[in-house]
């Protein structure tokens, strides 16, 4: 399963850490990351690509205009959606995995939420999963998540920023009739690190509950914030 993450120019150097503990725990997958300017690219993993999206002063502060031509031309009927500030800092259960992409592979599901942070608008779907709400809201949050094609494409409209796509489709996304789920447990599959919010770092001691909680790994915290106090001396 492909593994799609969105970039910036701004945020290029992220890549080196993002890969390095996407490998760490959940080895053997094959990642793209869709950025701008490939010459601020680090040296990358060989199981990770990138490819250019264009010059990204020509589409100013529009996130999916970039996006729709690669997303519409992809072969994958399926694949992994994140961003490259979303990095992964815990070890991922591949048999739960495996039962996720499988309810997407064979067409019983749109998209399927890695983490857990809905679950509180979700009902029982199936044995070990749940189902989004159709009434719930950010029901195209930008989570990492398992989407279908199609599904993705429906909402990756011209003229949005990755704000808009979460928020200005969520009148339409409710009562669409898509299957949404995720696994019926308190813990993220995809247990993961926000580095920034709103442009800014997160402080490194403020960072347990805002990095994922209680049993975060701070050497790998540590290691993300090396790469972040190195750009800001730049």
């Amino acid at each position: 399963m492909k593994i799609l993450v969105s970039t910036s120019d701004k945020y290029s150097f992220l890549l080196e850490p993002f890969s390095i503990l996407f490998n760490k725990y959940w080895p053997g997958n094959e990642i793209v990351f869709l950025g701008f300017d490939e010459k601020q690219v680090p040296t990358l993993p060989p199981n990770c690509s990138f490819h250019s999206l264009g010059t990204q002063s020509d589409f100013g502060s529009i996130w999916s205009d970039p996006l729709i031509p690669y997303i519409e031309a992809l072969q994958d009927e399926y694949f992994v959606f994140t961003m490259e500030d979303v990095m992964l800092i815990g070890a991922v259960d591949k048999l739960k995995m495996q039962i996720l992409e499988d309810e997407i592979k064979n067409k019983r599901a749109h998209k399927a939420l890695l983490d857990s942070h809905l679950n509180n608008q979700a009902a029982a779907h199936k044995p070990g999963l749940l189902q989004l709400n159709q009434h719930a809201n950010y029901r195209t949050t930008l989570h990492p998540s398992i989407w279908r094609k199609e599904y993705f494409l429906k909402y990756l409209r011209s003229g949005m920023t990755a704000w808009d796509f979460e928020v200005k489709n969520m009148p339409e996304s409710k009562s669409d009739g898509a299957t949404i789920i995720s696994l019926q447990q308190g813990t993220n599959l995809f247990e993961s690190a926000n580095i920034y919010r709103k442009g800014v770092p997160i402080p490194r001691l403020d960072c347990k509950r805002p990095y994922g909680g209680d049993n975060v790994n701070m050497d790998d915290i540590a290691y993300i914030m090396k790469f972040i106090n190195e750009q800001k001396e730049e």
